[in-house]
């Protein structure tokens, strides 16, 4: 039997000459959402299907056509007995706000101060057709902030991602998608209209289009088929039809962003994909991307997820960052990017005896704090060297035969391209006055 021994379609590995991206940008995005007062969450990479359809939309693309179910192999499919019900299939997470909403309430966060502030940093999955910049298994950076219905919260989220991407040297391609779609009061009025328009139009929407307009009409302009979208350029403005209440919140979201100086585009079409957003809809893309296919983020309002799950009321705003997207983007405007932190020390040995007594210096100095590799194979002085370089240590201790019976060592400065023999018991403290006055030129 002939195996297929390559990744699964939509899915990749990450090769070390990439980790450097991933690294960077996970950095970057733990830094500024602590500076932001945000605690860190991880959750289940799987959920009971429930959390996923009643909060995203039964109607909505992803739970219609893209959720990965989790099956157990073999014939003992019988379920644990914790299982909430046996019928209640396992999906691997399509997003991760859903996961939050659900842990808000399992674990009582609403007795927390509030507002709770969170972000995480994961894998999601998504049953989609693979092409550039979008894959299967994707990653995603997210921030989520509960109990605080305040348009200013929702503008200081908007911030957070904003300042990301200027630490990343990518603002100034980017401009902010913004659009309200209102609140449960004014939403009928919504979907009334919408619906109006687009039955005139019936015999021209796409299959999916025409059961949409029967369930859920906003999701029409979720579609990217070229008819759809044509149509839909004629359709009624949602910011028109919002309430008093929801155009005051808009308008005073709009107002922060100007004040911020983050610039924004109007865009009254957008709706984002997922059922659970009210009021406040935002995406990110490049300036360039005029027809909005490739956007790097996005999130909103999603003012009654909580609440639909069986919680109380709690107003939240959230966003959420696709990885893949914004590396291909580093890559595509060539931003510098620092090399992930190596070694200042590399040790290198010649001889069984040097390997032994490499071994102890190794982990003596690690246990001292200092930052030490080493490659214990059979190399020769010279590759060990350009090993240590590579690696771009500061510092290589090279221990033969001699060294490892007069209990020395050789300190070569891969500085200075100096080198001294020492004796090992003042090898700490002249490793010390070393890296600090390398570290201060």
């Amino acid at each position: 039997m002939k195996y297929n021994i390559q990744t699964p379609t939509g899915t990749q590995d990450i090769l070390p000459e990439n980790q450097k991206y991933w690294i960077y940008l996970s950095n970057v995005f733990n830094k500024h959402s602590q500076s932001f007062g945000l605690s860190k969450i991880s959750t289940p990479m799987f959920e009971y299907q429930y959390i996923f359809t009643k909060s995203i939309g039964e109607t909505t693309d992803i739970v219609e056509k893209e959720m990965f179910e989790v099956k157990k192999f073999g014939k003992n499919t019988e379920q644990e007995n914790n299982d909430s019900s046996p019928n209640d299939a396992l999906i691997l997470r399509p997003e991760g706000t859903a996961g939050v909403a659900r842990a808000y309430i399992q674990h009582g966060m609403q007795t927390w101060p509030q507002p709770v502030k969170l972000y995480y940093e994961g894998s999601m999955f998504r049953y989609e057709r693979p092409q550039r910049g979008r894959f299967r298994e994707l990653h995603q950076l997210g921030v989520e902030i509960l109990g605080d219905a305040e348009p200013l919260t929702d503008c200081l989220t908007i911030l957070l991602m904003w300042q990301i991407f200027m630490e990343l040297n990518l603002s100034d391609n980017l401009i902010i998608d913004i659009n309200s779609i209102g609140c449960k009061n004014c939403r009928p009025k919504f979907k009334k209209k919408i619906s109006e328009y687009f039955q005139s139009y019936k015999s021209t929407l796409c299959d999916d289009c025409n059961r949409r307009l029967e369930s859920n009409p906003l999701r029409l302009f979720d579609c990217k088929q070229d008819e759809c979208q044509k149509i839909s350029e004629g359709a009624p403005q949602l910011i028109d039809l919002l309430c008093l209440e929801c155009k005051n919140h808009f308008m005073k979201v709009l107002e922060y962003l100007d004040e911020l100086s983050i610039p924004y585009d109007l865009n009254p079409k957008l709706v984002r994909g997922l059922d659970y957003y009210s009021r406040t809809a935002f995406e990110i893309r490049d300036i360039n991307d005029t027809n909005r296919q490739c956007a790097l983020g996005g999130g909103g309002r999603y003012d009654y997820l909580v609440e639909s799950f069986g919680g109380p009321s709690t107003p939240a705003v959230g966003w959420a960052l696709g990885m893949e997207r914004i590396i291909e983007k580093l890559k595509e405007k060539e931003i510098f990017i620092p090399e992930i932190q190596s070694a200042d020390i590399f040790i290198v040995q010649i001889g069984e005896k040097a390997r032994k007594k490499a071994l102890s210096v190794l982990i003596d100095l690690r246990s001292k704090g200092f930052n030490v590799s080493c490659v214990m194979g059979k190399d020769s002085l010279k590759s060990q060297l350009r090993s240590a370089d590579k690696m771009g240590s500061k510092i290589a201790l090279i221990i033969g035969q001699r060294e490892a019976l007069d209990e020395s060592v050789i300190i070569k400065d891969m500085v200075e391209a100096s080198q001294e023999t020492v004796d090992i018991k003042d090898l700490e403290e002249i490793l010390r006055k070393k890296i600090n006055k390398n570290d201060q030129t």
